[in-house]
Order: structure tokens, then C-alpha cells, then sequence
């Protein structure tokens, strides 16, 4: 592989020329010949030499006008009047006095179901400019579910330490960070009925593990304007492993009086599974190294702004010798129609989207450690759309899309296994997800609402609806057609503080393999869309120390995000959070 090495060359010259000139001649005896020499001394005015104007001028015009003399009499009379005049006061202004900030946070909380959840936040200033910072998340839960035939707990830590340096000219960082995750494939559909003694056979527990290491770097002068560099060790307690690498630099430069933005982008990633699911054609190993150039330039007046781009990707697929070239619109624009109570903007963008075995755990934490891993050719996503504002508390923003992915992944139920009268692994009882890919159009509305009724309360709420068109698939599997939010904040006094939220997930089909069990046939079926809402309350002892109690999933429904996976019914936790300063 070629490498393409940068240079940044500064060349500052200022030159300031001081000039004099003084004539002398000088014998050969070296003494200056004073009968030539001549002194030139400039005027130095003095204040005696500058003309003082008298306050009176005395006017000598023979056509001045002379005063006329003019008498008057003042005749006064007493006005009874009953008005008294009030004492005044000043008026005050009412100023609502600004929160501490404080650079640490701590929380905990403890809910039904043996939940656990707590954060930790942390900066510390060592110098002028430089800073370290910690994070620590966990969520954790000893299950419980009515449902679940298996153990359902699932435990969720995040550990990630930063520094960060300012300099005179750019700023950098580094960061690191580790995270494990347990979950258990607890989720057996009801079409499926196996005996206890089936069920005690099962080990439904599957483990992840992965470690980061970041840096980055923004400058201030020069062509050189940022860059950003992610690596992530990633696997699981299969044996499966996964290196994902990315280095994104970006540059500018000056064209004729316009700026040329120019981002670059590395991305590396490979990978191998030591399982494989029966009777799927799986590959075991995976390898991607995708390069890519992305020029653009801004366009920009009072109105309108437009931002003009291409991005060129060369893809190399390790495993396979299989190269390919890409070319994607980065294309996007807002004009302000009536200022900000309307702006219009549209666009077309596409990129080659680099999947990663990660990236499918996080969003689906039951797939089987058997996956596929390509990337995704988004080819164009045409946008238009307008946002602004009806009144200064409430804004909105619309939009239609029209999108077109080759290779796109969805999820799929795997099919159950049998091998005598026990499955091999605890993911071949009908209770996992692999991924299956496919050319898919999506026609899609998007609209929002933004309620700032004041500065203490303000509500969010937004739609989407989704058409899809699959190539060589009967449906899109796991994609739901119609999703909405609904987010409140409340700041009730200055102690008490509220929030509310709501999400809706509309029907999702779904694939049925029951290839293995007494009756053998595939089909398709439709998942129930779903409504989860939550609410939370808060009081503030002091400015450090405040309690807290969230009740989630208030409906009491035990909906299944995923086929045969029922989620926690009511939750209820109550807990404590403390700010402080070291």
C-alpha cells in the first residue's frame, strides 16, 4: 500500500524599510568640510505662533442689523393645584441566578427486577489548557421476566479515560476506553415448546468484550484542519474477533478566495468467527480496507448556503481479491425562504457504509456469533425538506426522502438445530438473529415539533414513516414501517424537576425457519407494534445533592422488540445523584 505522507511548509516574511538621507563630504583627513554642510530643520510650530480666536468676536460688517430693544412685564398669579408628587423607588429587575457547574457527577439507582444503573463523570484540570476525564456507565439487571423459559440478566459496563492538551495553535487528545457486556439468548418463541429436560440442557449466556483507543488533533492555522484515528478491539467468549480501524484527516485550502475542504478517510476492518451455523453458508473470515477522498466547497451568502462535494471510495474486499470503485454525491443546500420562519433545503448524499460485527451486537445484542460482515453500497439518499418557525416557543421541520442501498443488512430469526435430541449451541434453539443483505428503495416523511413554551418546559415530538421495496426478499425483515417520540422536560420550582418520554414502534415482519422441529416449513409472519412510556421526577436538596425516581414502560406490557423476546414489564428505580469538585 502506498503511503501518502503530509507536509505543512509556513513562510512568513515581513520586511519594514527604514530610510534616511544625510549628505556629508569628508576631507582626506577625515574631518567634515563644514563650508557644504547643510542642515535641513523642519517647521516645529509653537503654541505662541498659533492664532488664538477670541470667545467675543467683535463683527465689523456694514450690514450688520442692530438689536431692536424690546420691553415686557411679568404678570404672575397663584394655580390651586391638588396633586402630591409620590416618593420614587428604583425598579427592580428579577435575575434567575445561574446553577453551579461542577466538574464531577456521580449516580446510582436501584429498581424492581434487581436493576442496577450508575454513572460516573470526572475532569480534572492538571494545567492551563490540559484536563483528564473519566466515564463510567453501567446498567445491569438480575432478570425476572414472566416469559423468559431461560436466564434473562443482562450486564452492561463502559469505562473510557481521555486526556486533552490546548495549545497555542491546536488541541489534541487521546482517549481509551474498555467495555464488557453479558446477555443470555433467553428468547423462545412461543411456536416452540421444548422440554424441561431440553431447556436445563441450554446455556443461553453470551459475553462481549472491547477495548478502544482514540486520538485527535485540531488546528488552528495551516491547510492541515483536523484529523481523527479510532481503533477497536472487539469479541466475544466464542472465540469470534474483530479489528476495526479508521483514520479520517481533513484538509483545506485556499482557492481563489474560496475554501476547498478535502476529507480523507481510512477504513480498515477484519474479523473471524470459530462458530458456524449448520446449514448456513457462512464465511468465517472477513477483511474490508476501504479508501477514500471526499472534495467540497461552501458557498455562502446572506440567504442561501450550498455546500458542493464528491466522495471516491476504493474498496478492497481482503478475502474475496475483490476491488471496487465507488463515486458518491455529497451535494447540500438551505435557502432562507421568509428568514427563520422558513428555510428550505434539500440534498444528495451516499457513502459506502463499513458494518462491523460491533456495530450488529449493539443494535441487536441476540445475534449468534455466526454473522456475515460487508458493507453496505448507500448509493443516493435525495432529500427534501423545510424547517423554521410558526411563533419564537415553537419550530418544526419536515421532510421526504427517496434512498437507494445495495447490500443493505437486516436481521433474520435463525432456524432451530437439532442434533439427536439436543442442540450443539445455546444459540440453535430457535433463539437467535443472523443477518441477511439485500438491495432495498426506501421512500421515507420525516416531521418534527419543538415546544420551548418557556425557558422551564419544553416538549419534542417527531414521526417517521417508512416504505420499503426489497430486491430479492419476500418482505424487509425487522424494519418497522412507522416510528415516533415524544420527549418532556419540566423544571417545576427550583427544587422539583420532571421528564416524560414515549416512543412507538409500529408492525415489523419477521422470518419463521421451522426447519428441524416436528413440522419443517418456512413462512413469514408480523410482529405487534408496540408503545413504551416513561416518566421520571427529581428534587434538589441542595445544589449538590438531588434524589430521583423513573417508572419505565408504564403501560405494564411485556412487548417484544425482537421475535420471542419479551422486554421487562413496569420498572420502577429510585436513586441519588451528587455533583462535586475535587
Amino acid at each position: 500500500m502506498q503511503r501518502i505522507s503530509l507536509s505543512k511548509v509556513f513562510l512568513y516574511s515581513i520586511t519594514f524599510l527604514f530610510t534616511g538621507v544625510v549628505f556629508a563630504q569628508e576631507d582626506e583627513e577625515g574631518d567634515i568640510d563644514t563650508e557644504r554642510l547643510i542642515i535641513v530643520k523642519p517647521y516645529s510650530p509653537t503654541v505662541s505662533d498659533a492664532f488664538k480666536v477670541k470667545q467675543t468676536p467683535v463683527i465689523n460688517d456694514s450690514t450688520e442689523n442692530k438689536k431692536k430693544q424690546v420691553s415686557y412685564d411679568i404678570f404672575s398669579f397663584p394655580v390651586a393645584s391638588t396633586f402630591t408628587p409620590a416618593k420614587g423607588t428604583a425598579a427592580g429587575v428579577t435575575r434567575k441566578s445561574m446553577p453551579r457547574l461542577y466538574d464531577n457527577y456521580a449516580s446510582l439507582g436501584f429498581g424492581n427486577y434487581s436493576n442496577i444503573a450508575a454513572e460516573f463523570y470526572s475532569t480534572i484540570n492538571l494545567d492551563r489548557g490540559k484536563e483528564v476525564s473519566i466515564g463510567l456507565v453501567h446498567n445491569s439487571s438480575q432478570g425476572g421476566i414472566d416469559e423468559a423459559r431461560l436466564d434473562d440478566k443482562f450486564y452492561d459496563t463502559g469505562l473510557e479515560i481521555g486526556y486533552k492538551a490546548q495549545q497555542r495553535n491546536f488541541t489534541w487528545g487521546v482517549d481509551a476506553g474498555f467495555q464488557h457486556q453479558v446477555y443470555n439468548w433467553y428468547g423462545i418463541p412461543d411456536y416452540f415448546q421444548p422440554t424441561e429436560i431440553e431447556l436445563a440442557g441450554i446455556d443461553p449466556q453470551h459475553s462481549y468484550y472491547a477495548a478502544t483507543f482514540g486520538a485527535n488533533i485540531d488546528m488552528e492555522q495551516g491547510i492541515f484542519d483536523e484529523a481523527k484515528f479510532k481503533y477497536r478491539r472487539f469479541g466475544d467468549n466464542f472465540g469470534s474477533g474483530e479489528n476495526h480501524v479508521k483514520w479520517t484527516p481533513k484538509l483545506e485550502f485556499p482557492v481563489v478566495e474560496q475554501l476547498i475542504g478535502t476529507e480523507l478517510s481510512f477504513d480498515f476492518v477484519n474479523g473471524n468467527f470459530d462458530e458456524s451455523y449448520e446449514n448456513l453458508p457462512v464465511s468465517n473470515q472477513y477483511g474490508f480496507f476501504n479508501l477514500g477522498v471526499a472534495p467540497s466547497i461552501q458557498i455562502q451568502n446572506e440567504d442561501l448556503s450550498v455546500n458542493l462535494g464528491a466522495q471516491l471510495v476504493y474498496s478492497m474486499d481482503i478475502e474475496n481479491e475483490d476491488n471496487n470503485l465507488y463515486l458518491y454525491p455529497k451535494v447540500t443546500g438551505s435557502y432562507r425562504v421568509a428568514g427563520d420562519y422558513f428555510i428550505a433545503y434539500a440534498g444528495a448524499e451516499g457513502e459506502l457504509k463499513q458494518n462491523t460485527y460491533y456495530e450488529f451486537v449493539q443494535e441487536n445484542p441476540f445475534v449468534s456469533p455466526t454473522l456475515l460482515v460487508a458493507p453496505t453500497d448507500k448509493q443516493y439518499d435525495i432529500y427534501l425538506g423545510g424547517k423554521g418557525k410558526f411563533t419564537d416557543q415553537i419550530s418544526y421541520n419536515i421532510r421526504g426522502s427517496y434512498k437507494s442501498e445495495v447490500n443493505k443488512p437486516m436481521f433474520i430469526h435463525n432456524p432451530y438445530v437439532a442434533t439427536g435430541n439436543t442442540p450443539k449451541e445455546g444459540y440453535e434453539n430457535f433463539n437467535s438473529f443472523g443477518v441477511v443483505y439485500d438491495d432495498v428503495t426506501t421512500v421515507s416523511f420525516f416531521g418534527e415539533l419543538q415546544f420551548a413554551l418557556s425557558d422551564d418546559f419544553n416538549v419534542r415530538l417527531n414521526g417517521t414513516y417508512n416504505n420499503y421495496s426489497a430486491d430479492t426478499q419476500d418482505e424487509v425483515w425487522n424494519l418497522p414501517e412507522f416510528e415516533g417520540s415524544l420527549a418532556l422536560d419540566y423544571q417545576i420550582t427550583e427544587k422539583w424537576f420532571a421528564g416524560a418520554s414515549m416512543f412507538a414502534v409500529g408492525e415489523r415482519n419477521v422470518y419463521l425457519d421451522f426447519q428441524g422441529l416436528q413440522s419443517t416449513y418456512q413462512t413469514k409472519g408480523t410482529m405487534d407494534a408496540y408503545l413504551d412510556a416513561n416518566l421520571r421526577v427529581g428534587y434538589k436538596l441542595n445544589d449538590r445533592l438531588s434524589l430521583f425516581a423513573r417508572g419505565n414502560n408504564l403501560l405494564t406490557e411485556n412487548y417484544r422488540p425482537w421475535l420471542g423476546y419479551p422486554t421487562q414489564g413496569l420498572q420502577v428505580m429510585a436513586g441519588a445523584s451528587y455533583q462535586f469538585d475535587w
